[in-house]
């Protein structure tokens, strides 16, 4: 929930956009001159600006700086009937992030509202250490991470053993800690376990520990990574490749609670909450004798699936203005967002190192950007070169066209003004290419 000024001279049209406002689940203010608007403004915190160019007593873009001096958080958006590109870039000189063009429908000003206020989120977000991460605070709205969030909210009231599964860099390590930071059965640690980088020689005693004199070095008793996260979650990632000679104790100390230390001869008992992760497909490393049938039905009470990004939609949007956020703030770099052709990038890449690729990505072009705004210059020249030289990729122009503008209108909410923008060409332009789509 968010704080909305509107400062407009027209009664009607300050009623009715304050009632979508208030709508959307956000507090509405509203002034009917600069001077009021100054008023609003030094006596209450705003999240988010709409201003009127032409004002009753002042100029709209003079009235950004003095706005600026009081509230430097606020994001501004013009609200103009003089349709010219002079007035846009000086508003946008003046410190304002968009304009809208009047008339306009009320589906665009919702749209933009909720584009902004999902920004002001992800930057509260953005503040958020990963170890604080819970299951309402994981970013992502389309339809298909709903089964997965409403998977991690039962993982996180019960205690039963958990398999994730995803491509590499979805995020399962992400989500194994939301489930251990959502539950209010445990309260010890988090200890990762990585079965991909660990040699079958050193994972036992690294898992389970050892006693003293188990082997030549063993000088000394040393507990392992599961006495270690006693009390807590042990998250064992990549678990297709742990050794199918371990699998039979691991087995043991999910089904009993009970190991052995190597070299040990009692029963050590332990309260550890499973949670494993794989990009593997189990199932055909059971058919090829690698990993215990048994081990995975164990491991397989709580199943959660995470889909690919390109899958994802409009999350792919949101997740990139997380990072920027995160980024921006970590490198004090004053960037505003992101360009209409850093948008359309986005929408258009397949990502398939998923999240880890968006944001290494993100974090690269915040790094080497002089603008206010990121271009993303490094992945447009990506797909440029794919789309040259791919043999694979022999879809036609007119059918690529044809899903980028699609996708372009389901991120804006079927609103042809905006998309219209996004894609560079007027909305008549547009109803045309829509007409030979149909």
């Amino acid at each position: 929930m968010g704080a909305v000024l509107i400062i407009d001279d027209m009664e009607d049209l300050r009623f009715s956009l304050a009632k979508v406002v208030k709508k959307e689940g956000h507090t509405a203010f509203t002034a009917a001159s600069g001077s009021e608007a100054i008023e609003l403004i030094n006596a209450s915190i705003i999240d988010v600006i709409y201003l009127d160019i032409g004002l009753p007593d002042t100029n709209g873009i003079d009235l950004i700086g003095r706005i600026r001096k009081i509230n430097t958080d606020a994001d501004i958006i013009m609200l103009t009937g003089i349709n010219e590109a002079k007035t846009a870039i000086d508003s946008l000189r003046a410190g304002a992030i968009d304009y809208i063009v009047k008339p306009f429908e009320l589906l665009e000003f919702k749209t933009t509202l909720r584009r902004i206020m999902q920004s002001k989120l992800m930057e509260k977000q953005a503040l958020i250490s990963q170890q604080d991460l819970s299951p309402d605070n994981l970013i992502g709205t389309c339809e298909k991470m709903k089964p997965v969030k409403e998977a991690i909210k039962t993982a996180s009231e019960v205690d039963a053993a958990v398999l994730i599964t995803g491509e590499t860099g979805t995020g399962k390590e992400l989500v194994a800690r939301a489930i251990h930071n959502g539950c209010k059965q445990k309260s010890g640690v988090f200890v990762k376990v990585d079965c991909g980088t660990l040699s079958e020689n050193l994972i036992e005693s690294e898992l389970f520990g050892y006693d003293k004199g188990a082997f030549t070095d063993a000088r000394s008793d040393k507990k392992g990574l599961v006495e270690m996260a006693n009390g807590g979650t042990l998250f064992l990632d990549e678990i297709g490749n742990l050794p199918i000679s371990l699998q039979p104790k691991l087995l043991r100390l999910i089904e009993e609670s009970t190991f052995r230390k190597v070299g040990g001869l009692k029963d050590i008992t332990v309260d550890v909450r499973i949670i494993a992760a794989t990009n593997a497909n189990i199932e055909e490393e059971i058919n090829k004798g690698q990993f215990r049938e048994d081990l995975y039905y164990r491991l397989n009470v709580i199943p959660i699936s995470l889909p690919p990004l390109r899958e994802r939609g409009e999350d792919i949007l949101l997740l990139a203005t997380y990072f920027l956020h995160l980024f921006k703030k970590e490198l004090r770099k004053p960037i505003q967002g992101f360009s209409s052709a850093a948008t359309e990038t986005m929408l258009k890449h397949d990502w398939s190192g998923n999240i880890r690729e968006l944001r290494n990505l993100i974090e690269r072009e915040v790094i080497f950007c002089r603008n206010e705004w990121l271009g993303l210059d490094s992945l447009q020249h990506h797909i440029s070169h794919v789309s040259l030289n791919s043999q694979q990729e022999l879809v036609p122009l007119k059918e690529m066209e044809k899903r980028y503008i699609q996708k372009v209108l389901k991120y804006t909410g079927n609103n042809k003004s905006m998309a219209a923008r996004i894609l560079g060409i007027s909305r008549t332009t547009l109803r045309d290419k829509l007409g030979e789509i149909e």
